[in-house]
């Protein structure tokens, strides 16, 4: 049985979901060249599935697509929603058909550039816009995309190249571009004498896309491809006070004295300031709706916990405030990127929240009641944990990287010493790769 005849089966038995991800893998970009037929097929039992899940202007889009394999429109359009949707696999596929059809169309080539770029192919949207050079010479956001994912395919000499015409021209958002591509230049030339760069160099590449510190590098499958990035984590007190200690030491590298630690109106993210300020003897001053622009650190535990009106406010760098995320979620994109970081992760969860175990008797998993004590006991007990003798083995490293950033100028400065501007965006892109559950 096909895996077409098997989404069938399923939709007969009344499982839509189960249908969708069957045909979902099946209609997964990869690089082959579809029969027509084979594209229409597998085009309509998706439109079978849209009419139960989705509604009825996403279905005629996809029904569009079956009655006109060949309309580069309909495809654009299809492509489109389905990137919107936040399924750039499928997206891909669609706009592949449509870049075949119609190869010089920027729209649809920039389009199709996206959709892979968020799924971390940036090698493949290389390869396809290097195929147009016409369109590269022609077009201002096809030029952006090719030296972005060049980056992000730990290639620099293409947008060494690139630069000087993205610094030219009438395009709109062509200054925020340019200084984007520059700004992650500068930064590359600043610590490529203490940074590998290659296919492994999470912190390098970290810093060099976002001007950001990443402290702590996952021990676990490093060589087995998640190089640094957790996939699943149970975030424990011994890393909180790693985090801590590591940030201690960033600190102290840009010679940046904290003068107080704000604490954002989150559980997760008072804990940690209680216990930061304690450690390091300053006042504890909690985050209103409207910010601040004083000299201090801005303590996060995860700043995708935290309500939209509280990112706003914490977007913009004021001069000696530094912002500290403790955990930070590497699959999905985020309008804020903190200055340092201590991990990222997939799925976590945090010390005081249930987390799963094995009961040693029944040998069954199960899952632990959450600590309701309050903030302050827990920051306390936090900082009395006991960390193992290796906890802190790679600091050395991570301080000459900072070091070494600290004393760049212009473009290459780190986020931390930033005194205006907005913070930069973190990227679902990045030119070190990890396995991620699907």
């Amino acid at each position: 049985m096909t895996a077409l005849q098997q989404a069938r089966e399923a939709l007969e038995q009344g499982n839509a979901q189960e249908a969708f991800q069957i045909v979902r893998s099946v209609l997964r970009y990869s690089e082959k060249t579809w029969e027509r037929s084979d594209f229409v097929e597998a085009w309509s039992v998706f439109a079978e599935i849209s009419a139960i899940l989705a509604g009825e202007e996403f279905t005629n889009g996809v029904q569009a697509v079956v009655r006109h394999p060949d309309d580069v429109q309909a495809l654009y359009d299809i492509g489109y929603q389905l990137f919107e949707q936040g399924l750039p696999d499928l997206a891909a596929t669609a706009l592949a058909r449509a870049h075949a059809l119609a190869p010089d169309s920027a729209g649809v080539l920039n389009e199709l550039v996206s959709a892979l770029e968020t799924m971390g192919m940036n090698a493949e949207a290389c390869r396809l816009l290097k195929a147009r050079p016409e369109v590269i010479q022609h077009n201002y956001l096809s030029r952006y995309l090719l030296a972005f994912n060049a980056i992000m395919s730990r290639d620099l000499e293409t947008p060494r190249k690139l630069l000087a015409s993205l610094q030219q021209g009438s395009y709109e958002h062509q200054e925020e571009l340019a200084s984007r591509i520059a700004s992650m230049l500068a930064r590359a030339d600043a610590i490529k004498d203490v940074s590998s760069l290659d296919q492994q160099d999470l912190r390098g590449w970290h810093y060099v896309v976002t001007g950001a510190f990443l402290l702590h590098l996952s021990p676990y499958g490093f060589d087995e491809g998640m190089n640094g990035r957790y996939a699943f984590v149970q975030d424990t007190r011994d890393l909180c006070l790693e985090g801590i200690l590591r940030l201690e030491a960033t600190l102290k590298e840009m010679d940046i004295s904290v003068p107080r630690i704000f604490a954002l109106p989150e559980r997760g993210s008072t804990i940690l300031a209680q216990a930061l300020a304690l450690k390091l003897h300053v006042p504890l001053v909690y985050w209103s709706d409207e910010g601040h622009t004083e000299p201090g650190l801005i303590a996060a535990y995860d700043l995708s916990l935290l309500d939209g009106p509280i990112l706003v406010s914490i977007r913009e760098h004021h001069p000696g405030q530094v912002l500290w995320s403790h955990a930070t979620c590497w699959t999905e994109s985020f309008p804020v990127t903190a200055d340092v970081t201590t991990f990222f992760y997939q799925v976590n969860h945090a010390p005081w929240e249930s987390q799963m175990r094995v009961n040693p008797d029944t040998k069954q998993v199960e899952h632990t009641q959450p600590d309701e004590h309050d903030a302050a006991s827990i920051a306390a007990e936090l900082l009395q944990t006991q960390l193992k003798s290796e906890a802190l083995a790679d600091v050395p490293t991570l301080q000459a990287l900072v070091k070494t950033a600290a004393t760049s100028h212009g473009a290459a400065i780190p986020a931390a010493l930033s005194t205006q501007g907005r913070r930069q965006q973190l990227w679902d892109s990045s030119p070190v790769k990890s396995s991620r559950f699907a």
